[in-house]
């Protein structure tokens, strides 16, 4: 052979070599290269595995992972004290009998949407004790789409729903005690106003019989004492049914006009020459029940107009915009009263004086009706200087 075919032939064993050596540092950097996201894909995937075997662990509700026939493949801490198994069960095994039929519909319902919220049944656990539970599941799927497990979040109902049997059993009794008392008050007053207008005839035709031979200031004094009582328990008995129906009737609520009903209340109830009612301005439409907020109103002006000075007596009726709210106030300039009283006054029969109109009623109503629409009234009154009763309503 001839150097110069020698020496070429050198020369591509040369850039053979060179190319190897090229390729197995290609090779070398790109193995290495693969190992390191090899070993950050493992960590990651460690990582990840951790993070959902502790969140899995943290669950504060029962939790269960189990396959397409019931069998629970994995459930947390919750679960096991909650079912009261350690290793794997069943679920339609604890299921109550009534609701075996239930349960196949809603999980059949699951195969087909995928979810399932609100699932609703009683089962046992393995002291054979009924719970009911509460279940928001959905199926997991793999890389073909097709479903191969199903998992949810286990609520123990129990408690919650004996809870709300207990409130729908008194709020039952409730409604039958108020019936029961509302009949009651009607009944009464029924039967006390009988004999209670027969007395009153009785008095007066006596007082007729024998007014020429009442000689004597005293007795006669102690008739019209006699018929005042008897006038002041007609008006108790009245209150005590106006106050029995105040929130038992549903009533339509409407735009009402009070400058309307506020008129209305002054030229129908009996206002002495000697006091005058002033409404600055004109009072605002609210939304209500017209017939509640005449009564309101009306318990509000009668008990100002009963209580300001006998000389130059003055009632004002005014209110204020005050953005989520309307505020009232009605005002006296009577007597006014002592603070000690400020709360007192609201409670039903409870009266300052014994002026023979005053029940004790009249507030007691005016309170219920506010407290039908979430409002408020309070007093604010210095003895000597009057009263002004402020009446917060909701828009």
């Amino acid at each position: 052979m001839s150097e110069a075919k020698i020496a070429l032939l050198e020369k591509a064993l040369n850039r053979e070599r060179q190319a190897r050596k090229a390729a197995e540092k290609i090779l070398e950097d790109k193995s290495l290269e693969l190992y390191q996201t090899n070993q950050n894909l493992r960590n990651v995937l460690n990582e990840k595995e951790i993070h959902l075997e502790s969140l899995f662990k943290t669950i504060v509700d029962p939790y269960i992972l189990m396959d397409l026939y019931g069998n629970v493949l994995k459930m947390n801490d919750a679960s096991q004290a909650f079912f009261g198994y350690n290793d794997t069960f069943n679920v339609t095994s604890t299921l109550y009998k009534e609701d075996v039929e239930y349960a196949m519909e809603s999980y059949a319902t699951l195969l087909e949407k995928g979810t399932f919220r609100n699932f609703r049944a009683r089962i046992y656990n393995r002291k054979k004790e009924i719970r009911w539970i509460e279940i928001n599941s959905s199926l997991v799927y793999n890389d073909e789409g097709e479903p191969v497990f199903a998992h949810g979040i286990v609520r123990d109902i129990t408690e919650d729903l004996i809870a709300q049997k207990e409130r729908e059993e008194l709020l039952n009794h409730l409604t039958i005690s108020n019936k029961e008392l509302n009949d009651f008050a009607h009944v009464v007053s029924h039967d006390l106003k009988a004999p209670l207008r027969s007395m009153n005839a009785l008095v007066t035709w006596l007082h007729e019989d024998l007014s020429h031979l009442i000689k004597d200031e005293d007795i006669e004094k102690n008739f019209q004492l006699l018929i005042k009582k008897i006038d002041k328990m007609d008006h108790l008995i009245n209150g005590i049914l106006k106050y029995a129906g105040v929130d038992k009737v549903e009533r339509s609520e409407r735009q009402v006009d009070l400058d309307f009903v506020v008129s209305d209340i002054t030229e129908t109830i009996h206002v002495p020459k000697h006091i005058k009612i002033h409404v600055p301005e004109k009072l605002p439409t609210i939304r209500g029940d017209k017939f509640r907020l005449h009564q309101l109103f009306q318990n509000l002006i009668s008990n100002a107009v009963k209580y300001a000075k006998e000389e130059d007596g003055l009632v004002t009726v005014s209110y204020q915009d005050k953005g989520d709210n309307w505020e009232f106030r009605i005002q006296d300039n009577g007597k006014g009263i002592e603070e000690k009283y400020h709360k007192k006054i609201f409670d039903i029969f409870q009266t300052l004086d014994d002026h023979h109109n005053s029940t004790g009623i009249g507030l007691a109503i005016v309170t219920k009706i506010i407290a039908l629409y979430k409002g408020k009234i309070w007093v604010e009154s210095e003895y000597g200087h009057g009263a002004t009763f402020i009446v917060l309503l909701p828009k």
